[in-house]
């Protein structure tokens, strides 16, 4: 309990830093690091490494290297992968697709159907088109937004902790 209060904490005070004195690639990888622990996956996403994947080409990918090193995600270790096409993208925990590639997100969550997905995106309305956490900006800062709905359709749960954390009306 003392663990996840002090997440909750970090989370916290992570909102109210201005994504210009980080840059938004790091305060992006450190937010999906940070999901990553208030999120619950099936039994069958509990083993083997936990996976986060990249679309398309982004800094956050290199962020989410550096930031994750060495850390785990309960007793799994964390890999980032990078997919080139909606065709490579595999089983993973949380799947990023960066504004680039927003454009294809139809397609992203066609192809991911039926998996335990977390959908991480950057783009107005994407809550719509099945995402689950959308970042924006904010006053200068850095947040998101949570549709738990679109959690719940892929088989995982969202900590209320989060939904309490998330922008108001998403």
């Amino acid at each position: 309990m003392k663990k996840i209060t002090i997440l909750l904490i970090k989370l916290a005070l992570l909102l109210n830093i201005s994504y210009s004195q980080m840059g938004i690639p790091k305060a992006q990888a450190m937010f999906i690091f940070n999901f990553s622990r208030l999120i619950e996956w099936p039994a069958t996403y509990k083993t083997g490494p936990f996976i986060i994947g990249v679309l398309g080409t982004s800094a956050v990918a290199e962020e989410l290297d550096l930031y994750t090193k060495g850390k785990k995600v309960g007793a799994q270790d964390i890999q980032v992968m990078r997919y080139k096409t909606v065709q490579e993208i595999g089983s993973c925990h949380i799947l990023f697709i960066p504004f680039a590639k927003s454009r294809q997100l139809t397609e992203v969550t066609s192809a991911i159907q039926g998996k335990s997905t977390l959908v991480i995106t950057e783009k107005n309305g994407a809550l719509n088109e099945g995402s689950v956490i959308n970042f924006i900006i904010l006053e200068d800062k850095l947040k998101f937004e949570l549709k738990a709905e679109n959690a719940s359709k892929r088989g995982i749960k969202v900590s209320s902790k989060l939904e309490e954390m998330a922008l108001s009306g998403a």
